[in-house]
């Protein structure tokens, strides 16, 4: 969850009071357009009428970001690094690079130590065999309290 520099309440408030007229205006301006079927427009005024009620969650929810930035933060180094991928020739290998870059990004988002965690879940996760059971992987989601020290150091590099 995101952490506020004022009160929750105040951050409401504020996009309210801010940023709902904008959006509102943009709504009546695209309301206003009547694009042909075949054309760019169309389909991006269908879009956004589309998805008006999402991008209004925000205004109601002060967890929620206003933008996409932190996500697009999160694969910006997967997409720098986009052609050291191609070896991933196979289903299976893209599925295994998904997976661990999406361990990758939790650890970070959960301020563990990354290779202290892809450690003990290397460790465990062997010896527990193809069916683990639930409590099992309980203990080793990055929110676990049972998680050891080693994977508990603080990752200073969060994006915030």
């Amino acid at each position: 969850m995101r952490k506020h520099r004022c009160p929750e309440k105040t951050v409401l408030k504020i996009r309210k009071k801010k940023i709902k007229p904008l959006l509102d205006r943009i709504y009546e301006i695209i309301d206003t357009l009547r694009p042909s079927k075949d054309s760019h427009l169309y389909t991006a005024v269908t879009y956004a009428r589309n998805q008006k009620e999402k991008l209004y969650y925000f205004l109601d929810d002060p967890n929620v970001e206003m933008t996409n930035n932190l996500a697009e933060q999160t694969v910006k180094s997967y997409v720098i690094n986009r052609k050291n991928f191609l070896f991933s020739d196979t289903e299976k290998g893209a599925d295994a690079s998904a997976a661990v870059m999406s361990i990758i990004e939790t650890a970070k988002r959960n301020k563990l130590d990354v290779y202290g965690y892809l450690t003990h879940l290397l460790t465990v996760l062997p010896e527990w065999g193809r069916n683990p059971t639930d409590e099992q992987l309980e203990s080793v989601m990055p929110w676990s309290e049972s998680l050891p020290d080693f994977c508990r150091q603080e990752y200073d590099e969060i994006i915030q």
